[in-house]
């Protein structure tokens, strides 16, 4: 099958999208498919101009299905509405961009052209159930396909054992408002347990006015700053030894449309701490591998109870041995995308 995948920018970014994309492109090409990435400008001088040069482009690759990530929605709509009826249009929905936002004009701008692309669309795919349920509800879809992450990304190491030393949280992901690292940041000194370190691994440049912010943060208390690391963006080896050497993952966004690194926390034997947003509770089980708090009451209380309790540490981890061989692979993925992208593709030449 000839499929097009459009993205902005190269397919090797290290934000979870992208590893989604890029490990599903590379099954997909090992299974024979002729994938062709097709890249964006991801700030061009005009949008729409740039979604009709990528219809005509599109038109000369003629693939019998196109997949667009969402994010790429404002290009998306002029070249969807401008290709012919026999390629298949397919939209990957991680979340939708409207859901970061707050209620108000912008957001409901926002909603209207996001749905516009939807309505194009032959196919619809999802990376978590919670997420297809929310788009059925919210745009009257009859079907959205789900395919789910991996969990198998990253090298398998041995639990670091532990020599008395402080525990080590651990939290994966860009350093982005939707994270509410600053809002970890301020439970962890609240907490301000002399028996802890936290690391933040992650992408620092996505945007640096919150970077910023949080660097300050840290900066400007002595507690953060003895026991808060930030190493940057890691490589696959290093973040698997990471994990290896985590007591504990924390992620305390406001929305997640899967949480990739919950995952593979998970299969490394890590307990997760996260708010209960988005896919989370769907992704990990609270009360056994992982212990999830609301909004009203912040990730203080999950903080210093994890820590303060051995045997609750304990039977997470052991809880998270047990899932580990129960989650999905990424060769399972490829498989859900490819039958879904196969159906719309058939469907067009029917």
């Amino acid at each position: 099958m000839r499929i097009a995948w459009i993205v902005y920018g190269a397919l090797d970014q290290t934000t979870g999208g992208y590893i989604y994309d890029r490990l599903v492109v590379e099954r997909l090409r090992a299974r024979g498919d002729a994938v062709e990435v097709v890249s964006l400008d991801p700030a061009p001088p005009s949008r729409a101009l740039a979604g009709l040069a990528l219809a005509r482009r599109l038109a000369r690759i003629d693939p019998a299905v196109v997949v667009g990530d969402e994010l790429c929605f404002p290009e998306l709509l002029p070249a969807f509405a401008a290709l012919p009826r026999r390629i298949a249009r397919a939209l990957l929905v991680h979340h939708l961009s409207a859901w970061e936002l707050p209620p108000g004009p912008r957001r409901a701008a926002l909603s209207l052209a996001e749905a516009a692309v939807i309505r194009l669309c032959d196919a619809h795919l999802a990376t978590s159930a919670t997420t297809a349920a929310r788009l059925r509800r919210e745009l009257g879809l009859a079907r959205v396909d789900v395919a789910t992450p991996g969990a198998d990304r990253l090298p398998l190491l041995p639990r670091a054992r532990r020599d008395g030393g402080p525990l080590r949280l651990l939290f994966v992901g860009s350093f982005i408002p939707r994270k509410r690292l600053l809002e970890l940041l301020a439970a962890f000194e609240r907490v301000g347990s002399a028996h802890a370190t936290l690391v933040l691994i992650g992408d620092a440049a996505r945007d640096p006015a919150y970077a910023g912010r949080v660097r300050r943060a840290i900066a400007g208390s002595a507690f953060l700053r003895a026991r808060v690391s930030a190493p940057g963006v890691l490589g696959d080896e290093a973040l698997a030894a990471e994990l290896a050497a985590a007591d504990g993952l924390v992620l305390p966004s406001s929305l997640e449309g899967y949480g990739m690194v919950l995952t593979e926390a998970v299969r490394a034997g890590v307990p997760v701490l996260a708010a209960r947003a988005g896919a989370i509770a769907e992704v990990v089980q609270d009360g056994a591998e992982a212990l999830l708090w609301d909004d009203v009451e912040g990730p203080a209380p999950a903080l210093a109870r994890f820590l303060e309790d051995g045997a609750l540490r304990a039977s997470m981890s052991r809880a998270a041995a047990v899932r580990a061989a129960t989650l999905p692979t990424w060769d399972g993925t490829a498989a859900a995308v490819r039958a879904a992208l196969a159906r719309a593709a058939a469907r067009m030449s029917g």
